[in-house]
């Protein structure tokens, strides 16, 4: 008997402890540490934008390539519906020689899109001193959703240094394309060489 009163009391004495206390109330103004997330952080804004399908994207990047190397910069993108893309190279400088592709996918190689070869988009090929810092524009078919790796090259043989400077235009006729972003920076192509179209 004595046992069950000495379990007894502290069991009664938690009791009237609980009912004595304060109920916890949540004050929506203040957060604790490690755990609210921040949902006006940039990062999320960023995702959430990219989320949203567009129409255009625009980006101004530079070449910095290694000696004797055909050095490209390489943007990732996806497409939600099938579609037609436009991609205008503008403002090129530093007497640069554009090399273009477009791959279905992630790799950096196998058919480009521009041309069905292996090859990059070179117009005219073999390149001359005279396609220096030239623009470059053309349009595709996007043949089904997905995600798609757009390169913008820099021959090497053709162009006077090595850096430059250039101007992405990328539009559709829908707004079909999200997450555009640069995946890689002055990275040797992979492509078997260059040819028009």
């Amino acid at each position: 008997m004595a046992t069950r009163i000495s379990v007894l009391i502290p069991i009664f004495l938690f009791q009237i402890a609980c009912l004595q206390s304060h109920p916890i109330e949540l004050d929506a103004s203040k957060t604790l540490s490690g755990v609210a997330l921040d949902f006006s952080s940039s990062e999320a804004i960023a995702a959430a934008a990219a989320a949203v399908p567009t129409a255009t994207e625009t980006q101004s990047d530079t070449w910095t390539c290694s000696f004797s190397t055909n050095c490209m910069e390489v943007y990732k993108l996806s497409f939600t519906q099938t579609d037609t893309l436009s991609i205008a190279v503008s403002s090129v400088t530093g007497g640069s020689v554009l090399r273009l592709a477009f791959y279905s996918g992630t790799a950096l190689n196998g058919t480009n899109l521009l041309n069905g070869s292996t090859n990059e988009r070179t117009c005219p090929a073999p390149p001359t001193a005279g396609n220096q810092d030239q623009p470059d524009s053309t349009s595709l078919a996007i043949p089904s959703t997905g995600i798609y790796t757009l390169t913008v090259g820099r021959d090497w043989g053709a162009s006077l240094s090595g850096t430059g400077t250039f101007s992405l235009n990328l539009s559709t006729t829908q707004s079909s394309m999200t997450g555009f972003t640069k995946t890689a920076t002055d990275i040797a192509t992979q492509a078997t060489g260059m040819s028009c179209p």
